[in-house]
C-alpha cells in the first residue's frame, strides 16, 4: 500500500534566513519611503522658490517699466521657463507619491506575515497588514476617496501650474494682439481650468494604473453591514 510522502518542514536555518531577509526588506522599504517623501518635498520647495523669485524680479522690472515692452519681454521669457519647471516638478512629485504608496503596500504585506507567525498575538500590531491601496491609506488614517486627491502635493502643484499657464497666455494675448482685458481674463481662466483638468486626469489615471497593475495578496475585507432586528 503506497502512502504519500510527507513534505519535510523547512530547516530552522532557512526560516531564520527568511526572517532576516524580511527584516532587511522592511527597513529598506521604510528608508525608500523617506527618500521619496523628501525628494517630493525638495522638488516642490525648489519650484515654489523659483516662482517666488520670478515674481519678485517681475515686480522690480514693473517699477522700472510699468507694463511696458521691457516688462512683457521679461515676463514672457521667464514665465514659460518657470511653467516648464512646474510641469516636470508635477510629474516627478506624482511619481514620488505613487512610490510611497507602493512601498507602504509592500510593508503591509510583510507586516501581514508577522501577524501569521502567531495569530493569537496579532492584536499587538496596531497598523493593518492589508496590502491593497485601501489598506495602505488606512494606516495613514486616510479614506480611499477621490476627494483625497485634492489634499496631495501633486494637486497643489497642479493648481499653481494652472494659474501660471493662464497668466502666461493672458500676457501673450496682451502683447501680440492687444486684446481687451475681459478677453484676456476669460481666455486665461479657460486655459487654466483646462490645464488643471488635464493634471488631475493624469493623476487619476496614474493611480488607477498602479491599482490595476499591482495585485493585492491580502486585500482589505469590507465590513459586513450589521443586521438590525425590527421591534416586535
Amino acid at each position: 500500500m503506497s502512502t504519500t510522502p510527507a513534505v519535510p518542514a523547512p530547516p530552522a536555518d532557512g526560516q531564520q534566513a527568511f526572517m532576516q531577509a524580511l527584516t532587511t526588506e522592511h527597513f529598506t522599504l521604510q528608508t525608500a519611503r523617506a527618500v521619496a517623501v523628501n525628494e517630493g518635498n525638495g522638488r516642490t520647495a525648489l519650484y515654489i522658490g523659483a516662482l517666488s523669485s520670478t515674481l519678485v524680479a517681475l515686480a522690480l522690472v514693473a517699477q522700472r517699466s510699468p507694463l511696458g515692452e521691457v516688462f512683457y519681454a521679461v515676463a514672457l521669457t521667464v514665465l514659460p521657463a518657470v511653467l516648464f519647471l512646474g510641469l516636470v516638478t508635477y510629474v516627478r512629485v506624482l511619481q514620488s507619491s505613487i512610490e510611497d504608496i507602493l512601498y507602504a503596500r509592500a510593508i503591509n504585506r510583510i507586516r501581514h506575515y508577522y501577524t501569521e507567525i502567531d495569530p493569537s498575538q496579532a492584536h499587538y500590531f496596531l497598523l493593518s497588514g492589508r496590502d491593497d491601496f485601501r489598506g495602505a491609506l488606512a494606516n495613514m488614517c486616510i479614506r480611499d476617496s477621490w476627494t483625497q486627491f485634492l489634499f496631495t502635493m501633486p494637486s497643489a502643484v497642479a493648481v499653481i501650474n494652472a494659474l501660471l499657464a493662464g497668466v502666461t497666455v493672458a500676457l501673450a494675448l496682451v502683447t501680440t494682439v492687444a486684446a481687451a482685458l475681459p478677453v484676456t481674463v476669460l481666455t486665461g481662466m479657460a486655459l487654466g481650468t483646462t490645464v488643471l483638468g488635464l493634471h488631475l486626469a493624469y493623476q487619476v489615471r496614474r493611480f488607477a494604473s498602479m491599482k490595476a497593475n499591482v495585485a493585492a495578496v491580502f486585500p482589505s475585507t469590507r465590513p459586513r453591514p450589521k443586521l438590525v432586528r425590527s421591534p416586535q
